[in-house]
């Protein structure tokens, strides 16, 4: 039989790790407590906030609480970017990070702050293929034939990109296949698509997403993919490396970011609740129509990314003889 010394310190060991195990559950279900704000750094129609608003509503159902999309365009994603990192670190403002957050100081000497130091990554969201399309009165139908014509025009073909990403990953290919490029940069993937549409540039390396409604109509040809196998949402459309590019891939993806100092039980509650939101059925079809896989990651994964494509595009802003500006 136990002595009652012994018997109440199992009581009291008992209740610390309930207390242990109940309390950092307890202290999530406090967030959110009010309207959330996610920050897209582009204009609206792109991938990006097209998935950001999807997400949006699963978790609004999730938390009981409005979850509200804010486009903030301008400046290769710093304005938007700029203002969550200067927001208060609660989880009430996060930033919809894309890939070319990676990449800001090799285009802006001062972006008005620093990926590292002032933000933290919370999850990865989804990753897609890009496309590179031309208007459909351009003369050619694959990337080699592309490369072959703007070297015989030079200066006359130009080629529209939106954010860093899509603007270094469009150098890599004019790198490789050895033209000098004309570049537009636009403030959103809807912005240059429109151009494209018009004619205002020639070409435009945009989400397979965004591009495609136009790519079905006719409205502009898709000379491929770099990507190393076809995309099942457009298994019609070329890799690179069958369309006369070989060894260009470059892909792009998305994920949330919350300001420096948030809560690390408010960042976990965020990660975990939009990995149970990508986990739905229903959520990885409606993104996998726009060509996204749904793909959610721990906050240490996505900053892992984050510093991975970080270097990936150093070679390819040299090749642009970018200088931050």
């Amino acid at each position: 039989m136990l002595n009652i010394s012994t018997r109440h310190f199992r009581i009291w060991a008992a209740s610390v790790l309930l207390a242990a195990t109940v309390l950092p559950a307890a202290a999530q279900t406090t967030y959110p407590q009010k309207l959330v704000k996610i920050v897209v750094p582009f204009a609206p129609g792109g991938s990006s906030d097209n998935a950001t608003r999807i997400l949006a509503e699963q978790l609004g159902t999730k938390w009981k609480q409005s979850v509200i999309v804010e486009n903030k365009p301008g400046a290769n994603g710093t304005i938007g970017a700029a203002q969550v990192a200067k927001s208060p670190a609660d989880g009430y403002t996060i930033l919809l990070a894309p890939v070319s957050i990676a990449t800001v100081k090799l285009f802006v000497k001062n972006p008005g702050f620093d990926p590292v130091n002032d933000l933290m990554p919370v999850t990865q969201i989804a990753q897609g293929d890009y496309v590179l399309s031309v208007h459909k009165d351009v003369p050619v139908n694959s990337m080699g034939e592309f490369a072959e014509y703007a070297r015989k025009n030079p200066g006359k073909v130009f080629d529209g990109t939106f954010g860093g990403s899509s603007m270094l990953a469009f150098q890599q290919f004019a790198d490789l296949m050895k033209f000098e490029r004309q570049n537009v940069l636009y403030r959103g993937e809807a912005l240059a698509l429109n151009a494209l549409l018009s004619g205002e540039v020639q070409a435009v390396l945009s989400t397979l997403t965004g591009a495609k409604p136009f790519i079905d109509s006719g409205r502009i040809k898709a000379l491929g993919i770099p990507a190393k196998v076809r995309s099942p949402i457009a298994p019609n459309i070329r890799t690179a490396d069958e369309s006369g590019g070989k060894g260009f891939y470059a892909d792009f993806w998305f994920g949330l970011m919350v300001p420096k100092g948030t809560p690390e039980d408010v960042r976990k509650k965020i990660g975990s609740d939009v990995a149970e939101a990508l986990a739905k059925t229903e959520v990885k079809a409606r993104l996998y129509s726009m060509g996204l896989i749904a793909k959610s990651s721990t906050a240490e994964e996505f900053g892992k990314l984050i510093q991975f494509e970080a270097t990936r595009w150093v070679d390819a802003a040299k090749g642009a003889g970018l200088q931050p500006q």
